[in-house]
């Protein structure tokens, strides 16, 4: 069965698993964005895909690590980092989404999505509508994959596995047979490894054909015959529409001041079940984690900032940071640098 991209017309017949193995060396630089240190570089690579806000969740100097692939219709992105992550934003529009966990090591925490934590073997995302609430261990490497979503039904239709709208309309992750996902895994490392070591074949169209006609097929397929898991049989986690009501109130009064028991009468919450839901899905209570998203208000502010008339006191007061000292100390522990060195980045 052969898969039509949206410009480089059909697929070969000999497009099948296994052929990465077989193309032709190259030597050439990465095509990888390189590391990054900064949570504003990940957030305008991911941008190109979704427009998701990032969060750092635990201090010190973020490593990551972007791999962005450009399939013809199929956009890849590898995302490595250190930190634990959370994400959130909107969705867009007519675009199927679908990520995974590329490390899926069993002995440490999981993904969680929309509070809910997920199986190592889940294909997450998917839904069309709806919003982008995910948050990630310490340590992580994740691929996520974008395409049009019409084109992605249709190529399910030509390779045998119809019936996909419905379950990828309704419910944002499914649990996959492992086998099947080991293969989804699998392929996709062989695709990242080409990319790192052999850079030059990926501006060949028929290289990105052959690519893109290895991982669709396995894609179907695993959500084809997955084990019928999704979030829509599960129970929603405790106080997670709680957090999410916090959450919008911050980001849409990013400096205004508040306390707790203020923040509770924002989202109708008593201070138990508020304190209880942010350390169950977020791992801490509301006000760290306030203090947290206006430490990144103010990076992304020094970001934009001209050095040479702005003063980091005044800029940091208006994001509610007073004390400079304290700012400093504060800013210093998250980002692993001093606010000057953001100002004059």
């Amino acid at each position: 069965m052969t898969v039509a991209t949206e410009s480089e017309g059909t697929l070969p017949k000999d497009a099948q698993r296994g052929r990465i193995r077989t193309l032709k060396k190259c030597d050439s630089p990465s095509p990888s964005c390189g590391p990054s240190h900064d949570i504003a570089a990940l957030e305008a690579v991911l941008s190109s895909l979704l427009p998701v806000q990032l969060t750092q969740l635990a201090g010190g100097r973020l490593h990551g690590e972007l791999l962005p692939l450009d399939l013809g219709a199929l956009q890849v992105l590898r995302l490595r980092f250190d930190r634990p992550l959370h994400g959130g934003g909107p969705k867009p529009n007519g675009r199927q989404l679908i990520a995974l966990d590329l490390g899926a090591d069993q002995a440490q925490a999981g993904i969680r999505s929309h509070g809910m934590e997920l199986p190592a073997t889940a294909l997450f995302g998917l839904a069309a509508a709806g919003e982008i609430h995910l948050t990630t261990p310490e340590r992580c490497s994740l691929a996520l994959l974008s395409l049009d979503r019409q084109r992605f039904l249709q190529w399910a239709q030509e390779l045998g596995g119809p019936g996909l709208e419905e379950p990828l309309a309704e419910g944002n992750w499914q649990a996959i047979d492992p086998l099947r996902f080991q293969r989804v895994r699998t392929c996709l490392r062989r695709i990242f490894r080409l990319a790192e070591r052999h850079p030059s074949l990926m501006q060949d169209p028929a290289t990105r054909q052959l690519l893109c006609g290895d991982l669709v097929p396995l894609l179907v397929e695993a959500l084809a015959q997955r084990n019928g898991h999704s979030e829509r049989l599960a129970r929603p986690p405790a106080r997670i529409e709680l957090v999410k009501a916090a959450q919008a109130w911050m980001a849409e009064h990013p400096d205004e001041p508040i306390h707790l028991d203020g923040l509770c009468r924002q989202v109708a919450a008593g201070r138990r079940s508020l304190l209880q839901g942010f350390q169950e899905h977020l791992g801490m209570g509301p006000m760290a984690y306030l203090k947290l998203q206006r430490l990144h208000g103010v990076r992304r502010a020094l970001l934009l900032a001209d050095p040479q008339t702005t003063r980091i006191s005044e800029l940091a007061a208006r994001w509610g940071f007073l004390n400079a000292g304290h700012f400093a100390r504060d800013y210093r522990g998250l980002f692993g640098e001093h606010p000057r060195t953001s100002l004059r980045a």
